[in-house]
């Protein structure tokens, strides 16, 4: 049905290269194509690819436009930019984490882990509690104000909102998250806006890091997001922004496109463009759900059907006597549908809904009729008990400190370590800094004390403490340029090290961190091969210090790797958290810490001066820890045999994650762990799912990637990625989703269910005066049809109340509908 040539209106954009563009396009009038097309002629026109970010707000937006490019500009492809909102906010983050205190290994925590742990600090046994108050604390971290980002801004005083009783239980949240090195959603977009505001220095690294931006579904943008994407653009003003505001449908979430929209004029004053034809649907489905639009308040876009498009079926308004029977209905009809096509995909079938009640009346009669469906509920792929069990063990040997995920290993299968000696472990260990995730460390069952080669080193033996510039932050593709380490007897300075590295990798924006530019280096580097040789020396049988270490160590051992160096298993500790078990602080960067303490030696991103720093630093931590020995040694010595296995398989597997691609890593975990043999003994389903989390890890698996590096990267991907992106054709069953579910998606045939007064529009849109939304929303209903719309309605409620057919019919033009 689509043209093979773009038309004039859509010309105009793709050759629109320089400068600002606003571009309404209404739903099937070839965005994806034009903003796809756009980037090539970026690319022609001489802008590198490397400088072209593409944003999206779905994976599976994200992936349709990876697909057109991978096409379009083969070569160039991989060097483009193409990511969700929360995937880009986390790659900025692993950049920057040091700057802020944040782990640079930090992981996302998905809603079920983040509403895990405010039932348990907020008391709460009901899901729907939890994640009322889980709303409400994204709400004020996404929401907040410029002086409510500063470093300096109590963390009470943020969530001051919710009332005293409530900030101070959220404050409790966020430290949580940050021992177990992890963020939520929200924390992505607040910290990325904290660094943008308030460290000048990477506010212009990241303004000068892309030269051409396109920003997708620009009405489901709200303001936090906005600020972020104008920082990146303001560079250059070279910025797209494309979206349908007809189509918006998330402001009960916080999106606000008419703010963003009026800022985004104000900032940028951009060319304004639109597109109207439309080739999607049918001239029928396309002229009835322009007719609809008429009636909104404010309408934004025109639709004009296509000449190539077909006339096409009428609508088919059907109202039944109940709700049973409204369901059985739309069986009817779909069991008609594949008589008269056996070959029809179920999967290009929907049932949308405004509600979830409604989905499982459906769901329910569709699965007694003997047709294929799904739900999202019932699939929920990522949140199933096996797939999170799978998961914790990969989040645990990625994060040593990541708590949550330890505690749902030892669940399953069972360990036999009970749930009273787990929480004697947590609440004897807040008194002396001993955490749980130590009972998973080999180290700690030495002496009884997972710091005791810590001690032993600095008072009788020997520390190096070190820090290192590298040209990135890939542990597989970039390079070790800056090494300075200073050697610590018995506690007292004896030696330093220092060598710049010339680089065979360029160091292209990491030259704004650290100020050495491939020009520099090449004048005052050495041989790779000989500095690593002379520091491999210099730090031999020592003990390693540093702070937010773990990137540390493993771009020294994957740098020395490439050189064909062999590297020993190092031993080692992390200032940053050492100062977070011993230290309260608002934050734990280097910078704050050395304010806070009054250290002589200030960082300043050179290796040498940020080494010294820690050296101080560590000098300050040493007795505090030395303090609380003997109270950590009583727990180990009364708890740690029943963890001492677990520690050991646990170690192996992280040995295992730097040689092993992530599919065969979480193979073999499954099989040593006992999972698999869980799962086909309890629930062979949960077996089926385990295997085809195989199947995904191998799909996302970047091959040029280090082992460790790719894991990131799919483990990142699971927390970001929707259930619904996991639901496909291939599974050949209907989707019975809600409208909002299905926003961004196409079907061939969709069946709009439960369209009764008070169902939709909801009683309380109508009650509150919110109906204008509502009405978006079911013009997003209607316009996922390609080819044909069936609308269902009852008659009589379960509670035998009657209702009447919905408002929002009447609006539907009466030339384009059959009643049934």
């Amino acid at each position: 049905m689509s043209p093979t040539q773009a038309n004039p209106d859509q010309v105009k954009i793709i050759k629109h290269i320089n400068g600002a563009i606003l571009v309404l396009a209404p739903v099937g009038t070839g965005k994806t194509r034009v903003l796809s097309s756009r980037v090539v002629q970026a690319i022609k026109s001489g802008i590198p690819a490397a400088k072209i970010l593409c944003l999206t707000f779905t994976n599976r937006a994200a992936k349709e436009m990876k697909e057109r490019l991978a096409q379009m500009c083969p070569e160039e492809f991989c060097h483009i930019t193409i990511k969700t909102f929360h995937s880009l906010c986390t790659s900025i983050l692993r950049v920057e984490a040091r700057q802020i205190g944040l782990p640079v290994d930090f992981v996302v925590y998905d809603d079920a882990d983040c509403l895990g742990i405010i039932k348990e600090i907020f008391c709460l046994s009901k899901d729907k509690e939890a994640q009322d108050i889980f709303f409400k604390l994204a709400d004020c971290k996404v929401k907040a104000s410029q002086l409510q980002l500063s470093p300096h801004y109590p963390l009470e005083n943020l969530f001051a909102s919710l009332g005293i009783g409530q900030a101070q239980l959220a404050s409790q949240y966020q430290s949580i998250l940050q021992e177990r090195h992890a963020v939520d959603f929200a924390d992505l977009i607040f910290y990325v806006r904290y660094l943008l505001e308030y460290y000048p220095k990477i506010q212009q690294r990241w303004k000068q890091r892309f030269d051409f931006i396109q920003i997708d579904e620009v009405q489901d943008t709200h303001l936090s997001e906005y600020e972020i994407v104008k920082c990146l653009a303001s560079g250059t003003d070279n910025i797209a922004m494309i979206g349908d505001l007809d189509q918006t449908i998330y402001k009960w979430r916080g999106s606000e496109p008419d703010k963003v929209i009026r800022r985004f004029k104000q900032d940028f004053h951009p060319q304004e463009y639109s597109l109207t034809w439309n080739y999607r649907a049918t001239q029928t489905l396309l002229k009835a759900a322009s007719g609809f639009a008429d009636s909104f308040h404010k309408r934004y876009t025109k639709i004009t059907p296509a000449p190539v498009c077909d006339a096409g079926e009428l609508i088919t308004i059907y109202a039944a006597k109940n709700e049973i029977e409204e369901a059985k209905w739309i069986g009817e009809q779909i069991r008609q549908l594949s008589k008269h096509d056996p070959n029809m995909l179920y999967g290009r079938v929907a049932v949308l809904t405004r509600n979830h009640k409604r989905i499982q009346i459906v769901s329910r009669v569709l699965e007694q009729l003997n047709i294929p469906c799904v739900t999202v509920e019932q699939h929920q792929f990522f949140m199933r008990q096996e797939v999170k069990d799978a998961l914790a063990y990969l989040r645990l040997v990625l994060n040593p400190f990541d708590t949550g995920s330890m505690l749902r290993l030892l669940m399953r299968p069972s360990r036999g370590i009970g749930s009273i000696t787990i929480e004697n472990v947590i609440k004897g260990g807040e008194a002396c800094g001993l955490k749980l995730t130590d009972m998973v460390s080999t180290q700690t069952f030495i002496d009884g004390d997972p710091f005791s080669n810590l001690i032993s080193a600095y008072n009788h033996g020997t520390i190096v403490v070190f820090d290192l510039e590298t040209t990135g932050f890939s542990v597989s593709q970039d390079e070790v340029i800056e090494i300075a380490a200073v050697k610590l007897v018995k506690g007292q300075v004896k030696d330093q090290f220092h060598a710049y590295i010339q680089n065979t990798v360029s160091v292209g924006d990491s030259e704004q961190i650290h100020g050495y530019s491939n020009e520099f280096l090449a004048r005052n580097g050495e041989n790779a091969i000989h500095v690593f040789e002379k520091f491999l020396l210099f730090i031999q049988d020592a003990f390693l210090v540093g702070h937010n270490l773990g990137f540390d160590i493993k771009m020294i051992t994957a740098h020395a790797q490439k050189l064909g160096l062999s590297t020993p298993t190092f031993k080692w500790s992390d200032t940053w958290d050492l100062a977070k078990r011993f230290i309260k602080s608002e934050s734990y960067n280097l910078q704050s810490l050395a304010n806070k303490l009054n250290l002589h030696q200030l960082p300043n991103h050179h290796a040498l001066d940020d080494t010294l720093t820690t050296v101080e630093l560590l000098a300050v931590l040493i007795p505090l820890v030395q303090a609380r020995a003997d109270y950590r040694q009583a727990l180990v010595y009364r708890y740690g045999e029943e963890f001492e296995n677990l520690a050991d398989a646990v170690e192996s597997w992280k040995n295992a994650s730097q040689r092993l691609r992530p599919a065969d890593l979480l193979g073999k975990i499954l099989v040593e762990s006992g999972l698999y043999d869980y799962y086909q003994q309890h629930e062979l389903k949960g077996l089926e799912n385990l295997k085809r989390l195989i199947n995904i890890f191998q799909q996302q698996d970047d091959l040029e990637l280090h082992p460790d590096t790719a894991l990131r990267s799919i483990i990142d991907y699971t927390a970001l990625a929707k259930n619904l992106d996991q639901i496909s054709i291939e599974n050949n069953q209907v989707p019975i989703i809600t409208v909002h579910q299905s926003k961004g998606l196409e079907f061939d045939t969709v069946f709009l269910a439960g369209l009764s007064e008070d169902e939709f529009p909801t009683y309380f849109s109508v009650r509150d005066g919110k109906v204008e939304e509502e009405k978006r929303l079911f013009y997003v209903a209607i316009t996922r049809a390609k080819q044909r719309l069936f609308i269902s309605a009852f008659i009589r409620d379960s509670q035998d109340y009657k209702k009447s057919l919905s408002s929002f019919i009447n609006l539907l033009p009466c030339e384009y509908i059959n009643y049934n």
